[in-house]
């Protein structure tokens, strides 16, 4: 009976193999084409920061004061707006220095460590939006290959943790009954 299930099993095996490898190869083969979109979306929202703090520092500049003492007036005033407005420059003057320092390092990233550079640099509301818009492509470039290449293999090793440790409790069960069948062997003799 199990030899009959044999062909089935192994057949299925073979198929459920090449799924979870070809989903792992596509399935990384799109990170350079997210990683693209992700970084234009994140030069557009520093372009959009850096022109709003342009005209702070336009006006800053009006007024003969750097942007840092025209935050100071800001923030020193005795007007609740002008202090909410002074918080509001501050915080888009952090937001411009995080936007830039994100996108200088995942510009400066090669291919082999872009992945880690982006986990450790990414945005999560930009990379939400990211996705949501985001378009497959088919790799044709090195890098595309690469990260194809480096799916199929994770893939591939899931599928076999996930098969080994399905296989486990069967392969006990059948040390078992060998060492059974043995002991038996050898009390007849």
């Amino acid at each position: 009976m199990l030899k009959t299930l044999r062909h089935p099993v192994k057949f299925l095996d073979g198929i459920v193999d090449r799924v979870f490898t070809v989903l792992g190869a596509v399935t990384l083969s799109q990170f350079p084409q997210f990683y693209g979109q992700y970084m234009q979306r994140l030069g557009g929202h520093l372009d959009e920061a850096r022109r709003s703090l342009d005209i702070y520092v336009q006006a800053a500049s009006s007024l003969n004061l750097t942007l840092e003492e025209y935050i100071k007036e800001h923030l020193e005033s005795d007007s609740d707006v002008f202090e909410s407005t002074g918080e509001i420059i501050k915080d888009l003057v952090e937001r411009v220095e995080n936007l830039e320092q994100s996108y200088l390092a995942l510009q400066d990233a090669n291919i082999y460590n872009r992945w880690l550079v982006f986990f450790q640099e990414v945005d999560w509301e930009i990379a939400a939006g990211t996705w949501q818009n985001f378009m497959p492509g088919v790799p044709t470039t090195v890098e595309g290959l690469t990260y194809a290449l480096a799916g199929l293999l994770i893939g591939w090793g899931i599928y076999s943790l996930l098969k080994a440790i399905v296989a486990f409790p069967f392969r006990i069960r059948g040390a078992k009954k060998n060492i059974f069948k043995r002991s038996l062997k050898r009390g007849n003799h």
